[in-house]
């Protein structure tokens, strides 16, 4: 049985729809940032245990804790948590166990123009479908941009946003 496709074309070409192309930028930048960044969420996560005192959840801006378990157990009266993603148990140690720790945590931002302003700018980049130069002459002019079946070769971060994604990026893991 063959794989389905990731993606389709529409009527033999790339899809046009902005939101598309808000949606790849999107995955980009989350991807690049190591985690969701926006908007504030609250979930559970399952993180493998260390067998340390502290843990790092995947995440660079928690809000509040709810629930905790190490192992099955309780331990949210012991957890001390930083802003940044650091959960120390004040007593005992954390699981071994992979997916053996458990936290119901309310994590992101709710606003974040700078983020916004990156995946809005690589979606139009990438929705123009011009991808790097590959030829370019001087006389009678003429440029060619290097895509695949007329798309854009991928939707790669420019040095500039990712140094205003660098404040949000987990260096840790990720």
């Amino acid at each position: 049985m063959a794989t389905p496709p990731i993606l389709t074309l529409q009527n033999g070409v790339l899809p046009t729809n902005p939101q598309f192309w808000l949606d790849a930028a999107t995955a980009e930048v989350r991807k690049f940032c190591g985690w969701h960044i926006l908007p504030e969420v609250t979930e559970e996560l399952v993180l493998d245990g260390d067998g340390g005192t502290d843990l790092l959840a995947p995440t660079g801006h928690i809000i509040d804790v709810t629930a905790c378990t190490n192992d099955g157990a309780d331990v949210l009266p012991a957890l001390d948590w930083s802003a940044a993603g650091l959960l120390t148990l004040s007593c005992g140690r954390w699981t071994r166990k992979n997916r053996g720790v458990r936290i119901t945590l309310t994590h992101g931002f709710t606003e974040a123009p700078d983020v916004a302003g990156v995946v809005a700018t690589v979606a139009g980049r990438a929705a123009q479908q011009i991808g790097p130069v590959v030829r370019q002459n001087a006389g009678p002019m003429g440029v060619s941009y290097g895509t695949v079946n007329g798309a854009p070769i991928s939707l790669p971060l420019l040095q500039s946003e990712k140094d205003i994604l660098t404040p949000y990026k987990l260096v840790w893991g990720a």
